[in-house]
């Protein structure tokens, strides 16, 4: 996690490009039978996971199925399951729930050797036991046309969201959900810290005063649909996939520091125990297909890791203007530093501090 929290966000984003033209031949060829279960975030982001991702298993003679959850609700499964079968195979997690995965042995190490498509990513992005496959851009969703109607300038900061014109119609993501980190990373720095001092952020959420704070975006696209919601720090895809609904949203990057904008990276890991190693490294394998991985991001307005895929992205109607896509952009953007994150004292003070209903 040191190296990844070294590197700049161009190289995490726009490395291996040569390489990307390996292209859908370049998938791992290992036939195997049997079942696994794949542990990953529901809505649209599975559907689009199992038609991209998941025929790859049955085309190997296996089938596929899903258990939907944040990262940290599937932590908790292989938690409850501890000297049994594991619930699931393959896992969808964050850059926070790495190190506790990898000291309770919960992961398995990867055979790299079986997933041909990882030759095309840069080496940060291939640990031990985790590849990085995706990005998601994080920011404030907000309904424009709600806004407009109120007067009120796009938000700058994530703690515009306090303004009183909002009251009892902003959202907030949870401890367990991922766009938590980067959103309470950008109140501390807007205090004057950084991520090594969360604590400066709970006034702030405080003064927010979020009339619910959401743990599952299925649930707060919804709400958002609805009009229940105007404004949450979330992520650019949210904006791409409820636009194709009529819903009005867009989004605005807040500044951490000199950084402007956050990124979320995405890891997949095989999980110590699978009775299907083979059909996990097939799954996994076709997720790091350049192509797949173009075709999936613009499907859930995410980023993908190689640079081919997104020169990809910046010609899709749907992404380009939502996600900040140019080279100086994604070199800018933030990635919260673990390193630095004081968990067990956060965590803590969430549950303590935080002012709820």
């Amino acid at each position: 996690m040191e190296k990844l929290n070294r590197i700049d966000r161009r190289s995490l984003l726009l490395a291996a490009g040569a390489l990307a033209a390996a292209g859908p031949a370049g998938m791992a060829r290992a036939q195997a039978a049997g079942s696994i279960k794949v542990a990953t975030w529901g809505g649209s982001w599975r559907d689009s996971l199992d038609k991209l991702v998941g025929e790859s298993v049955r085309k190997a003679g296996g089938t596929v199925d899903y258990v939907v959850d944040t990262p940290q609700g599937n932590l908790a499964k292989l938690v409850a399951a501890r000297g049994g079968n594991a619930p699931f195979d393959t896992m969808e997690s964050g850059l926070e729930l790495v190190q506790l995965m990898a000291a309770d042995r919960f992961v398995a190490d990867l055979n790299y050797d079986k997933l041909p498509n990882a030759k095309a990513l840069p080496d940060f992005a291939k640990a031990k036991n985790y590849v990085m496959t995706l990005g998601s851009m994080d920011g404030i969703i907000y309904n424009h046309e709600k806004f407009k109607e109120l007067g009120l300038e796009p938000p700058k900061t994530y703690s515009d969201l306090g303004n009183p014109k909002l009251a009892g119609k902003v959202a907030f993501p949870d401890i367990t959900h991922t766009q938590h980190w980067n959103a309470v990373a950008g109140l501390a720095y807007e205090a004057g810290a950084t991520e090594a001092d969360l604590l400066k952020a709970i006034p702030l959420v405080n003064k927010i005063k979020p009339a619910y704070f959401y743990s599952a975006s299925t649930e707060l696209s919804t709400k958002m649909a609805a009009g229940e919601v105007w404004a949450a720090p979330w992520h650019a895809g949210f904006v791409v996939r409820l636009r194709r609904n009529n819903v009005p949203l867009s989004i605005s990057y807040p500044s951490f520091g000199t950084k402007k904008g956050s990124l979320w990276p995405v890891l997949h890991h095989i999980v110590r125990g699978t009775k299907n190693e083979a059909l996990a490294e097939t799954f996994v394998n076709a997720y790091l297909d350049p192509a797949t991985q173009l075709a999936h991001a613009k499907a859930t307005g995410v980023l993908p890791i190689n640079r081919a895929a997104i020169k990809g992205m910046a010609d899709d109607p749907e992404n380009k203007g939502v996600l900040m896509l140019g080279d100086a952009e994604l070199d800018n953007l933030f990635v919260v530093d673990f390193a630095k994150v004081k968990l067990a004292e956060w965590r803590n003070a969430w549950a303590r501090d935080i002012l709820r209903g």
